[in-house]
């Protein structure tokens, strides 16, 4: 070291200040192994320069050991200066320490101009949210809040500076208080908080720990979820609503359904009627097949209503008459046409739904004889009386129903098949009421509403009759089930009508299910019928086991499979 001083003492040395003390910077960062502090000419300590230290860093830490201010009084120091050393001992310059106090205090208000900048950006970014932040000390003293604490808690931003969130909760300007939960337990905290004004708040509290683990600050987001629980609330009531509505779903409903409306509730029906609304507006041909008692005529009556109203709505039953009687029901006679026949003669159901509707069922039993005129009826719009010669002209729009398949009856050469092309021009199908077992309640309590009227009966259905009516597979379809029903509203002893009440088929029957759980009660391709037998099965196994999981254990099955078959099979069958 003294040989250090011996150097300073003969060298010519640049001294640095203010104006280059930026010199000095790159020659230690870049270029200087050391600096020595001088003091009276007697050298006090070596600060090494490590590789790739900045140089502000290095005034801070080593230029300013021990010294706990800036105010200094630089008079005291006079005699104390720092050397800037080379790689070979050289002496580079010389920086006093007013040169260095001066440089850091100017390096001081750069800061504080960043400073000023950050707290700026934080203050833009704080009052831009709808969302209340809010920074706190690590006792819960707050710092900082947004400018939206006045629209959530009612108080200006200004009076909650310096209160303690402890404070604060227990003066009950909120409850709880997120900030205080994160500094007990030292972590991250969510509550959701009331506060005074009676809003409610989804509150997240993060705090932010030193090197020693003890918290510094704690950042909290307040988000206003008053109006989201307020319509949480209102849908979970919208839900229980709605599943009251659906348990009573047609005592609610079947009072006000008049006798020519369809009731239906199932997905199959909803398809079939979305259909005919399209349909109906128009004069075409409709030709409505379905097994007996599945309400052929009703929907007759309902594409009637939406395209003639206001005009005869005619039924005939084309097996129902001796064939040498229809001729005569369909078409009328003049007079003295046969023996018995009436002197004025008589118009046909034909004439008589004139500028309305003719419902033929039983399209399937026409005779052959008589096909041939109804096709000139359908063509034409004219027929004539039977032992009549002019020709009369209407404007009647012929809906035909069967049972049986119209296309294996030509195949069997006992239906015309020009006539069988003029009735299929628009096809429907109404599923059998086994098939579409969502109908069944809603029906039930139509017939069961309209008897009561009827006889002044006050009936009730309970569970367990339901239970019955949905196992049942119902082979006389829609009638049935109103026979059934009225029966039950004559006979039954109370109010309530139990499983005691009902006739012995349907009991006989839920015995049968009991043993064995499947049933396919027609005739149908072998695939639908797999798919008919494996969706009654996972059903039973459900029913039974009490969840899907139980249940694909019984069939040895994955959970996954039945679910995905149960979806798949119930918009096929439901």
């Amino acid at each position: 070291m003294n040989k250090i001083v011996d150097n300073f003492a003969n060298e010519k040395i640049q001294i640095f200040n203010e104006e280059n003390f930026e010199q000095v910077k790159t020659m230690i960062l870049d270029k200087v192994d050391y600096v020595v502090l001088i003091r009276n000419n007697t050298p006090i300590k070596i600060f090494p320069v490590e590789k790739g230290k900045i140089a502000e860093e290095l005034c801070i830490t080593h230029f300013l050991v021990g010294k706990e201010n800036m105010e200094i009084d630089l008079e005291k120091y006079k005699g104390e200066i720092y050397l800037v050393m080379g790689n070979n001992d050289e002496i580079k310059g010389v920086v006093t320490f007013k040169e260095i106090i001066c440089y850091l205090k100017n390096a001081l208000k750069a800061i504080e101009r960043e400073f000023e900048l950050v707290k700026t950006d934080l203050e833009a970014f704080m009052a831009c949210s709808e969302d209340l932040a809010c920074i706190t000390d690590g006792t819960g003293r707050k710092v900082r809040i947004s400018s939206s604490a006045e629209r959530i808690y009612g108080l200006k931003p200004e009076d909650f500076i310096g209160k303690n969130v402890a404070e604060l909760e227990k003066n009950g300007v909120y409850f709880p208080s997120a900030t205080k939960i994160a500094i007990e337990e030292k972590r991250k905290v969510t509550v959701i908080q009331k506060t005074k004004t009676g809003k409610k708040l989804l509150v997240t509290a993060i705090p932010f720990f030193d090197e020693k683990n003890n918290i510094k600050r704690i950042v909290s987001i307040s988000k206003d979820i008053t109006d989201e629980e307020k319509l949480k609330a209102e849908l979970k009531e919208t839900k229980a609503l709605l599943k009251k509505y659906e348990e009573e779903l047609t005592s609610l409903r079947a009072v006000h359904i008049k006798s020519s409306e369809l009731i239906y509730r199932s997905k199959q029906m909803e398809k079939l009627i979305e259909l005919v609304n399209r349909v109906a507006p128009t004069d075409s041909t409709i030709l409505i097949y379905g097994e007996t008692g599945v309400g052929k005529e009703v929907l007759a009556k309902y594409i009637h209503n939406i395209s003639r109203s206001g005009n005869p709505f005619i039924k005939i039953n084309c097996g129902a008459i001796p064939e040498n009687l229809l001729e005569a029901e369909l078409f009328g006679y003049e007079k003295g046409a046969f023996t018995g026949a009436r002197s004025e003669g008589k118009p046909g159901l034909i004439e008589v739904a004139d500028k309305g509707t003719l419902l033929l069922d039983e399209i399937s039993e026409l005779p052959l004889s008589l096909q041939v005129k109804l096709l000139r009826v359908l063509q034409e719009k004219e027929f004539i009386r039977v032992g009549g010669i002019k020709p009369i002209k209407v404007d009647v729009r012929i809906i035909a129903a069967s049972n049986k398949d119209l296309r294996e009856l030509v195949k069997e050469r006992k239906f015309r098949q020009d006539l069988y092309y003029r009735l299929n021009v628009v096809p429907v199908t109404i599923p059998p009421l086994r098939e579409r077992v969502q109908d069944i309640p809603i029906l039930a309590y139509h017939f069961l509403n309209m008897y009561n009227e009827k006889y002044g009966r006050s009936k009730q259905l309970t569970n367990e009759v339901m239970e019955v009516f949905m196992k049942y597979p119902w082979p006389g379809n829609v009638r049935e089930l109103e026979n059934v029903i009225e029966r039950i509203v004559i006979i039954s002893e109370n109010d309530q009508i139990t499983k005691k009440d009902l006739p012995g088929e349907l009991l006989n029957q839920e015995e049968t299910n009991h043993s064995f759980g499947v049933h396919v009660s027609r005739l149908m391709p072998l695939k639908e019928a797999t798919a008919l037998v494996e969706y009654q099965l996972i059903k039973q196994a459900i029913e039974e086991c009490g969840s899907s999981y139980k249940a694909a254990e019984i069939l040895g099955v994955d959970q996954s499979t039945i679910i995905r078959k149960l979806k798949k099979y119930e918009s096929m069958f439901l």
